[in-house]
């Protein structure tokens, strides 16, 4: 019985807040000072120095051999970059031998192309 008032008492204090709380919210994008170094750097490690996108034998559009070509894909297919790398549900890298870039990477990404890919 007492466990029950207990019980019923905790409950209860549980529902006395009027209001949710806040949700959190991810960082702006005014904040995060990300250099096209640190970018290109992230895409050789995962997409050029893997074979995948190295200027030849991959899509040749999708070339990230430089850091011209790269931001010149991005601002040309900037859709497609994205979903494919820095959305939600992007998927990249795709081989099964190397994992997905971590949301922070992706992010950080993001917010570099918003900020216009500075140097």
């Amino acid at each position: 019985m007492i466990n029950l008032i207990l019980l019923t008492g905790c409950g209860l204090a549980a529902c006395t807040s009027e209001q949710a709380p806040e949700p959190v919210t991810p960082s702006s994008c005014a904040s995060v000072d990300i250099k096209s170094a640190r970018v290109y750097t992230i895409v050789q490690e995962n997409c050029t120095n893997r074979s995948c996108h190295p200027g030849t034998g991959s899509p040749l559009i999708a070339d990230f051999s430089t850091l011209a070509r790269l931001k010149s894909y991005i601002t040309t297919n900037g859709a497609t970059w994205t979903l494919r790398v820095t959305g939600q549900n992007a998927d990249m890298p795709q081989s099964q031998s190397f994992p997905p870039l971590s949301r922070a990477t992706r992010d950080s990404i993001a917010c570099w192309v918003s900020n216009g890919m500075p140097d």
